[in-house]
């Protein structure tokens, strides 16, 4: 048996090729900027048989956002079949598919929770519902302990029928905790109260939430993180600039805008 292998640098650089662009979403053409094919042939005189592979590894760069990536485009003599498959695999890095979430910039979110929520996403992108649902829980427990709640008034059956209200420590209690002190409204603590069920599933019963499940979850989290951050800052940031445009208007100061009338 001889196995044999040449490698060759650059073939195709400067091709331009159509990938899924990882920042503008969609198939965007892309320049081939550096290249180094590997190909293998595996030969056995005695048995008469041979293999043969090629591995072109790319780095591409996009045209419309000139983001860098990777691209890894193989051909296996094995994986050549009657149906029409000619072999030919693609793999680009970072993994992306027409379903792939993009992590938001949610800049005014403490960083310990835009950590949990960058994992969620890889996890989600990656294929790994059950790391996803209970990165989800996690995030949710983690926005309470960002706002100090520790505790809240929970109803619970009573013997007879009836309901009371007790304080309780567990997540359920810091979520009605976040809706008694008017942190967030109670649609939205109800909204986290389906992440809390979704993480108990994924991680005590093993259920596997399915993609769709995840993603509406994880835009009802980014609506959530948007409330209890970046509205308030955006919010302040707001309120400050249109007290400097009063402050210069008082002066005598105008500034001129595009937007002020003729």
């Amino acid at each position: 048996m001889a196995t044999k292998i040449d490698y060759t640098t650059n073939q195709s650089a400067n091709e331009i090729v159509d990938v899924l662009c990882a920042e503008c979403g969609g198939t965007k053409k892309h320049d081939v900027v550096v290249s180094l094919d590997r190909t293998g042939n595996e030969t056995s005189d005695q048995e008469g048989w041979s293999l043969d592979w090629v591995d072109n590894y790319q780095v591409i760069r996009c045209r419309g956002c000139e983001t860098v990536s990777f691209r890894h485009l193989s051909w296996f003599s094995e994986d050549v079949g009657p149906d029409g498959d000619d072999g030919t695999r693609e793999r680009l890095y970072p993994k992306r598919e027409v379903e792939t979430l993009k992590a938001k910039p949610l800049i005014n979110v403490p960083a310990a929770l835009r950590r949990i929520y960058a994992e969620l996403i890889d996890c989600y992108n990656n294929d790994s519902p059950t790391l996803c649902a209970a990165g989800l829980r996690a995030l949710v427990e983690g926005a309470c302990a960002a706002q100090g709640i520790v505790e809240g008034p929970v109803e619970v059956p009573t013997e007879g029928g009836g309901i009371k209200v007790v304080t309780k420590s567990n997540l359920e209690g810091k979520i009605a905790g976040m809706a008694a002190k008017g942190i967030l409204t109670v649609g939205a603590a109800k909204s986290l109260h389906e992440h809390r069920y979704l993480g108990n599933e994924a991680v005590h019963e093993f259920a596997m939430p399915s993609r769709s499940e995840l993603r509406l979850a994880i835009e009802i989290i980014e609506h959530v993180l948007d409330h209890l951050y970046e509205i308030p800052e955006k919010t302040l940031k707001l309120r400050k600039e249109a007290a400097a445009r009063k402050k210069k208007k008082k002066k005598g100061i105008f500034d001129s805008s595009p937007f002020d009338p003729l």
